[in-house]
């Protein structure tokens, strides 16, 4: 099975069942990112969670971008739903892209499609440049302080004090040194721009985001003029849906895993 090469958790199915989940956390998360999905989906398949380079067990990472999404690629089972939050989800589309439909469908929640300009790229490089060096030199917690403080996550600050210091110690639980592989490998300057590759494979795609996330809420909607592909937005809340709308985001694999998939909406959430 290929939990057994590729470390994280394993779900059994539950109930009814489906096709097998795939479910990639962010920079900083855990596969226990989504176990609040995996709460309230009905039933599903067996659900593979697995932990990202960088993150969790120190195993060997890859050197490149490439090397990355072929590893998750090599991995993916027949007719699953490939889902990823924020840099899973930049590693799920281009993942995606190279399997076509051997998928069931692909949610790809707060996620990029990659920079196409060479001005933004440097920038991007330099900030990532800057954010590896604090990861490689200063204390973890110093980093994870002010990773919490940027805007994109402000809302989370209303949620309740347990539910963020459960957050925080998952993330101070992680390497330093190896988190810099985020950004030196992964980070948004080494992704290419998929954007040609996401016109040209015709293939399903849903973009899942915060309503006050306009950033991300915005390359989205910038993509729904593709017949196939499809924008949901969450009202109230900005960047992590695994945290702030988890049952929103299983609402949404639970309709891939139907084979359905539906045109921009705005949902209501119940997050802050």
């Amino acid at each position: 099975m290929i939990a057994g090469r590729h470390p994280g958790r394993l779900h059994p199915a539950k109930g009814a069942g489906g096709p097998p989940l795939v479910l990639l956390h962010g920079f900083l998360g855990a596969p226990s990112s989504w176990d609040a999905v995996l709460e309230s989906l009905p039933h599903h398949g067996p659900a593979w969670c697995p932990w990202l380079p960088g993150h969790g067990p120190a195993l060997p990472t890859p050197v490149h971008w490439d090397a990355a999404v072929q590893a998750l690629v090599d991995a993916l089972p027949e007719d699953a739903v490939l889902a990823g939050y924020s840099l899973g989800a930049r590693l799920a589309l281009a993942a995606a892209l190279r399997v076509g439909d051997r998928l069931r469908g692909t949610l790809l929640v707060g996620g990029h499609v990659g920079l196409g300009d060479d001005a933004a790229r440097a920038e991007r490089a330099a900030l990532d440049a800057v954010r590896a060096a604090a990861l490689r030199s200063g204390p973890l917690e110093a980093f994870v302080v002010d990773w919490e403080a940027l805007p994109l996550f402000a809302t989370q600050r209303a949620l309740p004090a347990e539910l963020q210091a459960r957050q925080r110690a998952a993330r101070l639980a992680h390497d330093a040194q190896a988190l810099a592989w985020g950004f030196e490998v992964a980070g948004l300057a080494q992704m290419p721009d998929l954007r040609p590759a996401v016109v040209a494979a015709r293939q399903p795609l849903c973009f899942m985001t915060g309503a006050r996330d306009e950033r991300f809420s915005a390359l989205a909607a910038a993509l729904v003029r593709l017949p196939w592909v499809t924008h949901r937005q969450v009202s109230g809340v900005r960047h992590n849906l695994l945290l702030e709308a988890p049952a929103d985001v299983a609402r949404q694999i639970h309709a891939l895993s139907q084979g359905r998939q539906q045109k921009h909406e705005t949902e209501r959430s119940g997050g802050a």
